[in-house]
């Protein structure tokens, strides 16, 4: 679990055998521990072994075992028990942590997703794991993601709704299973 404070400043508490939590360890915290000093964090999600934030420069920052490329840092190996930034980019403004991988927009209203990409949930036409962001597909109109487990949703600015991914289940809700937003 993770939280930001009104004071800016981020908390995190639970599971942590990857470090996940960003504490420095992998010990699992039962209580609130704050992660570092910043006091400057903006939002944060929570995925299966990895966890996002953005600060509120439009930073964003992973923390995780990387075994499928979610640090976004170019390789596919590694742990990383304290948040890493992804890139040197500042215009993030949405980070949702998937089971495996990280969707995200850009103010610009262009959609990225980084990490594992078995059915296709990252939305760039393809199949394979990313170690670092690559945008989904050319639309510019994107307003809000939301990653799930093997599937993705995400909102356009004129208020229509998105689905890719794996459909195994209905989570596309009608829409065709795929590796792209359709």
């Amino acid at each position: 679990v993770l939280g930001v404070k009104y004071d800016g400043t981020l908390w995190s508490w639970g599971y942590n055998l990857v470090g996940q939590l960003g504490i420095g360890n992998n010990t699992n915290a039962n209580q609130p521990v704050r992660v570092g000093t910043s006091t400057d964090w903006a939002a944060v999600s929570a995925g299966d072994a990895h966890s996002m934030a953005i600060k509120k420069i439009g930073t964003i920052w992973v923390r995780d075992d990387n075994s499928t490329g979610q640090v976004a840092n170019g390789t596919f190996t590694g742990t990383y028990n304290t948040p890493q930034q992804v890139g040197s980019a500042s215009n993030w403004v949405k980070a949702d942590a998937g089971n495996s991988y990280c969707m995200a927009l850009k103010s610009d209203g262009t959609l990225w997703g980084w990490g594992s990409n078995v059915n296709g949930y990252l939305g760039d036409g393809t199949n394979t794991g990313r170690n670092i962001p690559v945008q989904a597909g050319t639309d510019t109109d994107w307003k809000d993601v939301s990653a799930g487990l093997n599937h993705t949703l995400g909102l356009k600015s004129n208020g229509t709704l998105w689905a890719w991914g794996l459909g195994s289940v209905g989570q596309l809700g009608g829409a065709t299973p795929g590796n792209s937003p359709s």
